[in-house]
């Protein structure tokens, strides 16, 4: 969006810079939780197996922002790691959990 049609119309200049300043925060936390290039320890679990974890290396952190049908923003957040063993790749979401632990957490941190 063009910097003089946001010129023109405050309401909508003020509106978006409010949403984007909460993307800005919502990216920087999920950042600062999962890190790329930090080590982390990754939980998944076949159906019908134990719980396996593994030691991975965050690739990339992505915050996606949403806005629900009535107009409320959420965001979630994805991890995409490489197993350190067998060089894979693979998503992980910290809002899932495993066996009731998360299904993600950086070594050494709370997350």
């Amino acid at each position: 969006m063009s910097r003089q049609y946001r010129d023109d119309r405050l309401a909508l200049d003020t509106s978006l810079s409010v949403l984007e300043d909460a993307a800005m925060s919502a990216f920087n936390a999920g950042w600062d939780a999962y890190p790329p290039g930090e080590l982390c320890i990754v939980r998944s679990q076949r159906h019908g197996h134990p719980p396996v974890e593994r030691e991975a290396l965050i690739v990339r952190t992505t915050v996606d922002l949403h806005m629900t049908c009535n107009g409320k923003p959420w965001a979630s957040v994805s991890v995409r790691t490489k197993n350190l063993k067998t060089g894979k790749y693979r998503v992980f979401y910290p809002s899932v959990e495993v066996a009731g632990m998360p299904s993600i957490r950086v070594k050494g941190g709370d997350s």
